[in-house]
């Protein structure tokens, strides 16, 4: 088979209109990117070189950002602003330039830009004002001619020594930077070498460092942004190549602010210890990440890679920290530290109790907490110094508290028995009660009993004593009884029924159905002072009808049933009593059904005035006290308040002010109180504001007080005689006359 003919002629034809082709395009993007024939900033020249130069267009607006291009490289640059406009400010977000202001014969300044040592792309942000004095800010993007001893025709990256990327030097993104995008996160260094028109390998300086015709560059996770410089005679242009590498979730170290991590930190362990101090309150730690794009949280608080976290807060025993590590691409790593603070000791306990008068019984043991002791009756307070084993524990005696060691406040004693709690708290809220049960001895002319019971029979009231009437119950077919008793004074004698006794008990004492009256007489050690406990033993039921009858000291009452009333109210020879809940006949102030009564001391009713205690009641015909209530006796007003107390002096009523004389009698008119003149009204509440009598005008302020002198009131000034009564027309007053009228 022959080969077919070339035609040169025919592809050289194709390639010239091609070329004219391609040339009439590149006329119209021109001209479409120069499609303005003004500047789009107001009131701003942009000269190439000095103000004399020719002027640069700055097309764009404030929503698609503004431009000036392209620059001439090896020139300086000046800015001008127009009549009714003025340069406020000028900033270059290159730091490879020079942006000065000079004073300009407007007064104000014009700004040159030189001293240019890199012609990459930056940015100018200048801020102008108008004649009105509004100021408008404009961000613009300036970009330089190409020069072919700056550029390059190649970018060549090649990761780990395998694998190669090629890049032209128009494969930029929209912000002029170069990108390789979503490398394996297991690539460790990368390669970086440019290439000129001839394929020769140019020398560049990455990331500030030397000049060489290649550069090597540790890669780590996320976003690597390798810096390039291209220089030539002095000038230079950078490049920014942006590697994109798959993060790991995981961190390259991991240092607690206080204690050391347990096992070591290795970026694949996750689970770790950490031991403070029990002083040790907070801890904090700095993480950094394997890969700069990661995210780092601890506790759900986001920290800096390479920076200090939070204070987090330590509690005592084990505390959980977590620290989570996300990638960019959602991968996730959590390392979990048990941070353990030291407990700080703690108890509830004593080491030591003494006293300052008696002994302890038993001795002190810091297990046991009941204690008896004894002092003599000279002895009137004693004090208690607990030392506790904790010293943050705080102690409490009797509900006052007592440093550890110190003795507490002196306690009164009474005679006989007396209890003194020492409660021990430690700084959690656990307690222990120590109980000391302090005996004080009665004195020689003590005729108390300790102790009174009977056989068979039960006591009402409870024993008490310096309780003497006692009724007891014995059943029916109880025939005899003994009394059974102590004295509070051991040396003291006793009689029952006329016989004396040492042993603490009676002979057999024969009862009758019906109340038998038992008498206990008690004679002091000192052989003078004497005192009788009566006890009235009922043997089965009492029998009678519409009697009273005399039970231990306590009268109850009978129906005509023979039943014996109780929790109510008897009419007897036309007076009224009320038997108790036990059906004892009851003396002074009760309360029945929410009204108060007063039973004098012989049980009756008391109805009308009633004096009690330095007050005075007033007692309806029923007998119930009146309260919180007016009241009127004679034509005269009275007001009680919720204590049934009648009132004198100022008393407050639905918020009204009333005032009742040393009788409790309500006042009326005008009336002197603590040298203050007050009007009342008819109805006795207290009057403020003007008051009128019709002859005369007066002011009572908000306390009721009547005014004299000068008073403002409601921005006019007035004055006030003595007696209170408003003055006008003309008056003497200090030295001259002033119209009032006027005032």
């Amino acid at each position: 088979m022959s080969a077919k003919k070339i035609n040169f002629n025919k592809i050289t034809s194709y390639l010239l209109i091609f070329t004219v082709f391609f040339t009439l395009m590149q006329a119209v993007n021109l001209q479409k990117a120069s499609a303005t024939d003004e500047t789009q900033v107001k009131g701003l020249q942009f000269h190439i070189g000095d103000v004399n130069g020719k002027t640069k267009n700055i097309d764009g607006n404030a929503t698609d950002g503004y431009t000036c291009e392209f620059l001439p490289i090896g020139q300086n640059f000046t800015l001008v602003a127009d009549s009714g406009y003025s340069i406020v400010s000028v900033q270059s977000s290159s730091s490879f330039m020079n942006v000065k202001p000079v004073a300009n014969s407007n007064g104000g300044n014009d700004y040159v830009v030189n001293t240019i040592t890199d012609y990459s792309d930056f940015t100018l942000t200048v801020v102008m004002k108008d004649s009105s004095g509004k100021q408008v800010t404009y961000p613009i993007r300036m970009k330089f001619e190409a020069d072919s001893s700056l550029s390059f025709q190649s970018l060549r990256v090649t990761l780990d020594g395998k694998i190669t990327y090629n890049l032209f030097f128009t494969q930029t993104d929209a912000n002029g930077n170069y990108h390789i995008s979503d490398i394996g996160s297991d690539i460790k260094m990368a390669k970086v070498q440019l290439f000129d028109n001839s394929n020769t390998p140019m020398n560049f300086s990455a990331n500030g460092g030397s000049s060489a015709a290649e550069a090597n560059v540790s890669l780590t996770g996320g976003d690597n942004v390798i810096s390039i410089a291209v220089t030539n005679q002095n000038i230079s242009r950078q490049y920014k190549l942006i590697i994109t590498k798959k993060g790991e979730a995981k961190l390259q170290s991991l240092v607690p602010s206080v204690g050391t991590l347990s096992p070591a930190f290795n970026s694949g362990t996750y689970d770790y210890t950490v031991q403070v101090p029990t002083t040790q309150t907070t801890i904090a730690f700095t993480p950094t990440a394997v890969d700069n794009s990661s995210t780092i949280k601890i506790n759900g608080v986001t920290v800096k890679s390479g920076s200090r976290s939070q204070s987090i807060k330590l509690d005592e025993g084990e505390n959980d920290v977590e620290v989570i590590v996300t990638t960019k691409d959602g991968d996730t790593n959590t390392y979990n530290i048990k941070v353990t603070r030291t407990a700080l000791f703690r108890s509830s306990q004593l080491t030591g109790l003494t006293l300052t008068s008696g002994t302890l019984t038993p001795a002190f043991n810091k297990g046991i907490y009941e204690y008896s002791g004894t002092v003599d009756n000279s002895v009137t307070s004693i004090g208690v110094t607990p030392t506790s084993e904790d010293v943050n524990a705080t102690i409490t005696v009797n509900g006052k508290k007592v440093p550890s060691g110190a003795t507490s406040p002196y306690i009164s004693l009474d005679e006989g028995g007396n209890t003194i709690n020492i409660k021990v708290t430690d700084s959690k809220g656990n307690s222990n009660t120590y109980v000391l049960n302090i005996t004080r001895r009665y004195p020689k002319d003590n005729v108390n009993l300790a102790s009174l019971s009977v056989t068979d029979g039960t006591m009402s009231p409870k024993f008490d004593p310096e309780t003497y009437l006692y009724s007891v119950k014995v059943a029916r077919n109880i025939e005899k009884v003994r009394v059974m008793y102590t004295s509070q004074n051991d040396k003291a004698k006793i009689k029952i029924n006329d016989k004396e006794y040492t042993n603490g008990q009676s002979d057999y004492i024969k009862l009758d159905i019906g109340a038998n009256l038992v008498v206990v007489e008690v004679t002091a050690e000192d052989g003078k002072t004497t005192t009788t406990y009566k006890l009235s033993v009922i043997r089965g039921d009492i029998e009678g009808t519409n009697q009273w009858v005399l039970v231990g000291g306590n009268w109850t009452f009978y129906n005509a049933a023979g039943m014996q009333i109780k929790n109510q109210w008897v009419k007897y020879d036309n007076q009224w009593y009320f038997l108790d809940i036990n059906g004892y006949m009851q003396t002074g102030w009760i309360q029945d059904s929410g009204n108060w009564y007063y039973l004098n001391k012989d049980g009756i009713m008391q109805t009308g005035w009633f004096y009690d205690k330095g007050y005075w009641y007033y007692l309806e015909a029923n007998g119930a006290m009146r309260v919180n209530t007016w009241a009127t006796y004679d034509g005269k007003w009275y007001y009680f308040n919720n204590f049934g107390e009648m009132q004198t002096a100022w008393a407050q009523y639905k918020g009204k002010w009333y005032l009742m004389d040393d009788h409790g009698v309500m006042q009326k008119g005008w009336v002197t109180y603590d040298r203050n003149k007050y009007y009342l009204n008819d109805d006795g509440s207290m009057r403020t504001g003007w008051l009128y009598n019709g002859k005369s005008w007066y002011y009572l302020d908000d306390s009721g007080i009547m005014i004299t002198g000068w008073k403002n009131i409601n921005g006019k000034n007035y004055y006030f005689d003595a007696g209170g009564v408003m003055k006008t027309g003309m008056l003497f007053l200090d030295g001259q006359w002033i119209n009032l009228n006027n005032a």
